[in-house]
């Protein structure tokens, strides 16, 4: 018999769980790593009105949630101004849960987000100066980032989940600069993303982390903030073997598993969680 390891959870948001563009799939910044092909595949809502019929048809065959996301305009921030209402009206009547997508934030906007009542507060995490001016067109730098936590914990908001993509910046201090940042703050958990060569991109050419460079930060993350570590869906898809090492390391789930990855923490022993939500709500 296995020995008992504890439990992993693995995230399967699917059509339970969409993801939501309010933008449709226009992006102002067109980020070297994307140019909107992602957007492009959420549903887009153009108005509160249809955020709220498609929140309606979602309750109706019992699904989970949703993720409300879009572009960013030249700053870095998303327009989900008018939707907060929204957001609150969905949560209060339809008992769905919102993960929602920040983008970069202010003190106003973070305190008119925050009085949706999301479930969740997402937002990317980039320190490399490189990476912020290169390739996401931003003209700020590294400190919007700080900003942007900081206005959401003064706002009072609750279940901050960082994000944080490996394989962007130069090197691995690349992102251990992202994980100092957060371990200042109260956060309720961390996601780290792989970067993903995305076809009709700048940085098509550019590989997928190394599986040395993800352990490296995953276990370098764990040892710094002391929360839930989990690993994101939006990463290259396939390496079972280091959905393993994941594991092994300490991630408290995985988004999106490999069905090998599955069967073999089963058989390992580890107790094992399905959620059919974003991998942020490990709350």
């Amino acid at each position: 018999m296995a020995a008992d390891r504890g439990q992993v959870a693995f995230f399967y948001p699917g059509a339970d769980f969409p993801a939501v563009s309010v933008t449709g799939g226009n992006c102002e910044l067109q980020c070297d790593h994307c140019r909107g092909h992602y957007l492009r595949a959420m549903r887009p809502v153009s108005a509160p009105s249809e955020l709220f019929a498609l929140a309606q048809a979602l309750r109706a065959r019992n699904a989970q949630g949703f993720l409300l996301s879009g572009g960013c305009d030249a700053s870095g921030r998303i327009p989900l101004l008018p939707y907060v209402d929204t957001v609150r009206s969905i949560r209060s009547q339809l008992g769905l849960r919102v993960n929602l997508h920040t983008g970069l934030l202010d003190g106003p906007l973070a305190k008119e987000l925050v009085r949706s009542g999301a479930d969740c507060y997402s937002m990317d995490i980039v320190q490399d100066e490189r990476v912020i001016r290169e390739q996401l067109h931003l003209s700020g730098g590294a400190e919007q980032y700080a900003l942007t936590l900081e206005a959401l914990f003064e706002a009072g908001a609750g279940n901050v989940v960082p994000h944080v993509c490996i394989g962007m910046a130069d090197g691995v201090e690349g992102e251990k600069s992202c994980i100092d940042l957060i371990s200042r703050y109260p956060i309720d958990a961390l996601v780290l993303l792989g970067f993903r060569p995305t076809r009709g991109t700048p940085l098509q050419v550019l590989p997928p982390p190394s599986a040395e460079r993800v352990i490296a930060v995953l276990k370098y993350a764990l040892d710094r903030i002391k929360r839930p570590v989990l690993i994101g869906c939006m990463r290259a898809r396939g390496d079972w073997q280091l959905e393993r090492e994941c594991i092994v390391a300490g991630a408290s789930g995985i988004a999106a598993p490999s069905r090998r990855t599955v069967e073999w923490a089963k058989a390992a022993g580890y107790e094992i969680a399905i959620r059919r939500e974003c991998c942020a709500l490990h709350l």
